[in-house]
């Protein structure tokens, strides 16, 4: 079985291979991880942790301070390790899935990104399209009101609506082809292509990698355009619905 994808290693595993293969790693010694502070500290099976986490496997078996004493200290980075995004990827490195909780669409979104970059930096994968499918799923959810609407019946931001600028910096720290940036950039292409001064037209002039993201983006998007009776159309990226490309 691969280890870098834990929804199959844990949900979709036959009992022999989870019996002989997983199951072990849930007992035997722990290790301690704190937040921030010791108000929030977490016991976790080691071999199961490091099996996934290259990052851990590395603090927790070298000669150093925490591989003696078997704990660790995360310091709280904004946009990155919180309480929230370290319950989520213990969620995920012991039941391959995670728990959102009530939020607004811009946070649920911050909540995502936060967590694709915590499980970046601890080098735990197989979560990167999921997270992408999340943030689409609250896009559509989430359209621009019909009433901003420029033309009879769609907003050219409709698709970035419930997106922040801090969305775009945060995501750009992932990795080149991640797939929340190209969710991100894919979201911002209908503006570019039907709105001048489009919402998150300044990221782009002055953001290196989101500029690369949406010209992507946009040229993916490009071999979707169709002529019929004198008019320009594309397929969004995001809905797949086909739109006219008449800029505003």
């Amino acid at each position: 079985m691969a280890s870098t994808n834990a929804r199959e290693r844990l949900l979709d595993a036959a009992f022999e291979d989870f019996a002989t293969s997983l199951l072990p790693l849930y007992s035997g010694s722990q290790v301690t991880i704190r937040i921030g502070s010791a108000s929030h500290e977490y016991k976790l099976p080691k071999d199961l942790l490091c099996k996934q986490s290259p990052y851990f496997a590395a603090t927790f078996g070298g000669p150093f301070k925490e591989g003696v004493e078997q704990s660790t200290t995360l310091e709280q980075i904004d946009g990155v390790v919180s309480t929230q995004s370290f319950q989520m990827l213990v969620q995920w490195v012991c039941l391959g899935r995670v728990v959102f909780g009530e939020s607004t669409p811009e946070g649920a979104i911050t909540t995502a990104i936060e967590f694709a970059r915590l499980a970046d930096m601890c080098r735990i994968t197989g979560m990167e399209s999921l997270m992408a499918e999340h943030i689409k799923a609250i896009i559509l959810a989430n359209p621009a009101p019909e009433g901003s609407a420029s033309d009879s019946w769609r907003a050219p931001d409709t698709n970035t609506h419930c997106l922040t600028s801090q969305h775009i910096t945060s995501a750009v720290a992932l990795p080149e082809g991640h797939p929340v940036r190209a969710i991100l950039a894919a979201a911002t292409v209908e503006g570019c292509l039907r709105r001048h001064n489009y919402k998150f037209e300044r990221e782009a002039l002055t953001i290196p990698e989101f500029s690369v993201d949406l010209l992507k983006a946009v040229r993916a998007t490009i071999e979707s355009i169709t002529i019929e009776y004198n008019a320009t159309f594309f397929e969004d990226p995001i809905s797949r619905v086909t739109l006219r490309l008449k800029r505003t």
